[in-house]
């Protein structure tokens, strides 16, 4: 009977701790509905806490699985090659043309005295982890407000965007990527010009929503991102156009899963001064400020010649001359 007894309690004991447990789950749910920020804030904690022992953990992984897919990329090794080969002649060429094109570039400035593109700072940080929560798949840096990164942010990597910052602590960062459904970027299609909105749906390519212009988009077509709200800078490398009609999607530059190194872009829009704020003084266009065209101008320009006085002269204010007697 002792037994018996002992084996009931036991089972009582197992349903209270599920009930307890079920109304625990409950409570955090809705506690998680009501107030998102408390969540965020702990997990940003949490993330700041496990920040060093994700970096330690993630190095022999990275290091694995480079060597997992060493041995499995060894059968093909000889056609790669070859492929790698054409490639590099086909990149020497467009290389030549491109510096051939910057090169012109440049002087074309300096003929038209053009304000050059300023060079926006960046911070590199190092993906540390990755999670499913908040959102289908999050990237983590190790990188916070102590390196001054900030919510909004943008983030690439060597070949093009990523995402952009969700949420920073003290030394980490999450992103969120590209490819999510809650993940919202203006971009523009070249050479049309045509402005568009990207639109993840977790899946590899994003969907590409045409808003702006009536340019023909066609598959291959460069995508970069815009300055658009001032969410991330302009002229940044996306994609490529891939599908056509209704179903326009985005082949993605950035490989988030391989990226060990990212860069945050720090961006924000020029401050523009409100109406009626008089703007400072412009330097006089002359010889020794203008630019070469400028000049040129300056000196061919015919030189104004000093106004004539056309009034009659007045003949009192002359000096007389006075006849002597002879």
């Amino acid at each position: 009977m002792a037994g018996m007894g002992w084996k009931l309690g036991r089972g009582r004991g197992r349903q209270y701790s599920l009930a307890i447990c079920g109304v625990a789950a409950v409570i955090i749910a809705l506690l998680g509905k009501a107030e998102a920020a408390i969540f965020d804030t702990a997990r940003a904690k949490i993330a700041d806490f496990t920040a060093p022992v994700l970096a330690e953990v993630r190095a022999p992984l990275a290091a694995f699985e480079r060597w997992i897919g060493g041995v499995s990329s060894l059968f093909t090794v000889y056609q790669e090659n070859m492929q790698l080969r054409q490639e590099n002649a086909e990149l020497r060429k467009w290389q030549n043309v491109a510096l051939s094109l910057e090169s012109q570039l440049q002087r074309y400035q300096v003929l038209l005295n053009a304000v050059p593109e300023p060079e926006l700072p960046s911070v590199t940080a190092r993906v540390i982890g990755e999670s499913t929560r908040p959102f289908v798949k999050t990237m983590i840096l190790n990188a916070g407000a102590k390196q001054d990164v900030t919510k909004g942010e943008a983030v690439l990597d060597d070949r093009g965007l990523i995402g952009r910052i969700y949420l920073t602590g003290e030394r980490s960062s999450w992103v969120i990527l590209l490819t999510d459904l809650n993940s919202r970027v203006p971009v523009v299609i070249e050479p049309s010009h045509r402005r568009a909105i990207l639109s993840g749906d977790n899946t590899p390519s994003p969907r590409l929503e045409p808003d702006v212009g009536d340019g023909a988009i066609k598959a291959g077509d460069r995508v970069l991102s815009t300055g658009d709200g001032g969410l991330v800078p302009p002229g940044l490398p996306v994609g490529v156009v891939a599908g056509e009609g209704n179903s326009l999607r985005v082949a993605l530059f950035a490989k988030a899963d391989a990226s060990d190194f990212v860069h945050i872009v720090k961006y924000s829009i020029p401050a523009i001064p409100p109406p009626g704020t008089v703007s400072p003084a412009v330097p006089r266009s002359d010889e020794n400020t203008a630019g070469p065209v400028a000049r040129q101008t300056a000196l061919m320009r015919p030189r104004p010649t000093p106004p004539q006085d056309n009034r009659p002269a007045d003949r009192s204010a002359a000096p007389v001359e006075v006849e002597q007697d002879r």
